[in-house]
């Protein structure tokens, strides 16, 4: 299975951000999540330790759900904040 690296949120349109949001169920927690956040690294994973930044342990792998996310920098919008 390939997998293709993910985008930088930083240089995306809103819009883009969105509907990459929507077509991936979990993006990374650092460069993704912390760069869409404005955080730095450290403070990504300090976020994450405390429950801030919902996170998915797999492994050693830390995942976000991009609903999460998604609500977090969008809020709800159109009245469809759940997927």
């Amino acid at each position: 299975m390939r997998h293709e690296p993910e985008p930088d949120p930083v240089g995306m349109p809103r819009e883009e951000l969105f509907a990459y949001l929507r077509l991936h169920h979990t993006v990374s927690l650092w460069p993704f999540t912390g760069r869409a956040l404005g955080a730095s690294r450290s403070l990504t994973y300090q976020l994450s330790h405390d429950g801030t930044i919902k996170v998915l342990v797999l492994g050693h792998r830390r995942r976000v759900a991009s609903a999460w996310l998604e609500a977090t920098l969008f809020g709800a919008r159109d009245g469809h904040g759940d997927r």
